[in-house]
């Protein structure tokens, strides 16, 4: 233990002269400065102090062995646990502090002292210094004095203020700077820039103190550490000022909490706005377009700039005279109003779109937020039930035509069984072959008027047809000489085919209807003008590249192909697809059904087959049957 400062211990291997020489310059540099040096080995508890440490507490006599517990000893005694803390912690951890304090004389006078330790680095040694600051404490008092002139500024201010030395310790704060570092005004000045600041921060922070001392009108961002560890954001400005010949800086902290809290709560508008799935526009009250998302802009193609340079009646277009913005400012006090109408994109089109237009003020003025929704699919909704409508319409209408047709073919059966009973009976007793062939016309008459109201109701009500082996052929002969009675003589019909026999599994009833239909429409296409039928009728084999197995799905085989032209108008590109449609046709109420090709369809599934409309480049409309022979 060392109780003067002949040598300290790392002067052991230096001669007497140089070390007279060292202690010599130490002593000047504490004298100038009016500081005493402080070491403290951890390991071995040997303490050290210079002997201006005696003079500073003013220890006269015999001084006491210099240990830690004896400096703690001439610490105010409101301090004491304090400073033990802070040498135990960097002792341990390192680093270093910097305290104002008050040591206390034998003679119990307060002496102001500043105590500074640090741990030297790789070592387990701290050195430090004790200064006495009775003169700038005194000086302190003066400038607080001074400022008391401000203090009334300070406290009634909206903002924390703080006074900062040139050192960066604070000297006087308000109210505010007292809540905003969670402290008493009066600990306040026990606080310093390090203390205020995120480490991490500091050394940008010091910079722009100096910047304000330099009288640079500038503004910083930064976050203010309280004493419990509350955490602040501020914007912090500070201007240099001379005050009893001292300059310092008076330092104003905005607390900015709110106004971020508002910066992102308008970034998270702003993001849901701009990521909406519907069009949203901000509005002047003449309708000038302020703002717009990018939702609109897509609807409407329309650059951003260019909505921006454009008022709302521009880009869209409403059934009545006035539009809501209109009928709002009309209102006085209604505060939203929905409408619907279109909006116009960039190509003329115009879009259904509904408009939901809501009033506020900004800033005093009267602005209009428009909410603009696709209506496409509503209203494409809409006519697909009016369709729905209309089918529904005509699945009654030949519902009840199925019930008339029900009880005519019953009456039409009642008056058919006399005729064929009596030229059936009347054919047995005749001796005139002349009169026999009459009686037999008569009979195959009613027999085929029989048939035909058993077609009429085969749509109207299914029933299970009766398949039998037939030559399609005769069927073919027999059908095309009661269509060539019941169509136009201005309509020339004729017929193609180069098989002799054509055997398939068919139903000959529904064979006739088949033909028969395909050919009356033929007849209606062509009208009232003079024209053409052709039938061509031939035997094809399906095999596994044609093209009617991918379409139709058909298995190979040989089928029998019945092609039936027109010379009519044709067949629009645009509905040949919904020819066979039941619920669709060309025909006027008095032209017929328009359930002949539908009927078609289904007769020749039944049975195996397909059918298939076109309508070829040298005019008319083609209808081709394809059945499976046996």
């Amino acid at each position: 233990m060392k109780t003067t400062d002949t040598h300290t211990p790392e002067d052991k291997t230096y001669d007497t002269s140089m070390v007279s020489r060292e202690i010599e310059l130490r002593n000047q540099i504490e004298e100038c400065a009016g500081i005493g040096g402080l070491e403290w080995n951890i390991e071995t508890g040997d303490f050290w102090w210079s002997d201006h440490v005696n003079q500073i507490l003013q220890i006269k006599g015999h001084p006491p062995l210099p240990s830690l517990q004896s400096l703690i000893g001439f610490i105010h005694p409101s301090d004491q646990l304090k400073v033990q803390t802070l040498f135990e912690r960097v002792a341990q951890e390192g680093g270093r502090f910097r305290l104002h304090t008050h040591a206390l004389a034998r003679n119990g006078k307060e002496i102001p002292i500043l105590l500074m330790v640090k741990q030297v680095a790789e070592t387990s040694k701290l050195i430090g210094y004790i200064q006495d600051i009775s003169e700038d404490f005194s000086e302190r008092a003066s400038l607080l004095e001074t400022l008391a002139k401000y203090r009334g500024v300070m406290s009634g201010a909206g903002d924390a203020i703080i006074l900062l030395s040139h050192e960066g310790n604070i000297i006087e704060g308000n109210k505010k700077a007292a809540e905003l570092l969670e402290v008493s005004e009066s600990d306040l000045p026990n606080l310093s820039v390090d203390d205020i600041h995120l480490e991490e921060d500091l050394d940008t922070m010091m910079g722009h103190y100096q910047a304000f001392l330099w009288g640079q009108n500038e503004t910083a961002q930064s976050t203010i550490v309280g004493k419990s560890g509350r955490l602040t954001s501020v914007e912090i400005s500070g201007r240099s000022v001379d005050i009893s010949s001292q300059q310092m800086l008076v330092v104003i902290l905005h607390d900015i909490t709110a106004q971020q809290k508002a910066q992102r709560s308008e970034q998270r508008y702003r993001s849901l706005v701009d990521e909406a799935m519907e069009g949203i526009l901000l509005l002047d009250e003449h309708g000038k377009i302020l703002a717009a998302n990018p939702k609109l802009c897509e609807s409407t193609g329309i650059k951003r700039s260019a909505l921006l340079e454009s008022n709302f009646l521009e880009i869209t277009d409403f059934d009545m005279e006035v539009s809501p913005i209109d009928l709002l400012q009309a209102s006085g006090t209604r505060p939203s109003i929905h409408m619907e109408g279109n909006l116009k994109t960039i190509e003329g089109k115009l879009l259904p779109t509904g408009f939901n237009v809501a009033r506020y003020q900004e800033q005093g003025q009267v602005q209009f937020i428009v909410t603009a929704y696709d209506l496409t699919a509503v209203r494409s909704g809409e006519e697909d039930r009016l369709e729905l409508q209309k089918q529904l319409f005509r699945a009654q209408k030949q519902e009840l035509l199925g019930q008339l047709a029900g009880s005519l073919a019953h009456d039409f059966n009642n008056l058919l069984s006399p005729i064929l009973l009596v030229s059936e009976m009347l054919m047995e007793e005749a001796e005139d072959a002349f009169y026999e062939k009459n009686l037999s016309n008569i009979n195959q008459a009613a027999q085929r008027a029989r048939r035909l109201v058993r077609r009429i109701l085969t749509y109207t009500r299914p029933e299970e047809s009766e398949p039998t082996e037939i030559d399609f052929v005769d069927e073919f002969d027999e059908t095309m000489a009661l269509l060539r009675s019941s169509i136009p003589q201005t309509i020339t019909i004729i017929e193609n085919r180069n098989v002799e026999s054509l055997t398939c599994f068919a139903d000959p009833d529904q064979v006739h209807q088949i033909i028969m239909n395909i050919g009356t429409n033929a007849a209606q296409a062509i009208g009232e003008n003079s024209g053409t039928i052709t039938f061509d009728l031939d035997k094809i084999h399906i095999d596994e590249n044609s093209y009617l197995i991918s379409r139709f799905e058909l298995p190979e085989g040989d089928y029998l192909r019945l092609n039936v032209s027109d010379t009519g108008p044709g067949i629009p590109a645009n509905i040949i697809k919904e020819i066979f449609d039941p619920f669709f046709t060309t025909k006027t109420q008095t032209d017929g059904s328009g359930l002949g090709l539908s009927v078609v369809q289904q007769l020749v599934e039944i049975h195996g087959g397909t059918v298939e409309a076109s309508s070829p480049p040298e005019g008319g409309a083609k209808i081709s049957v394809y059945l499976p022979l046996l």
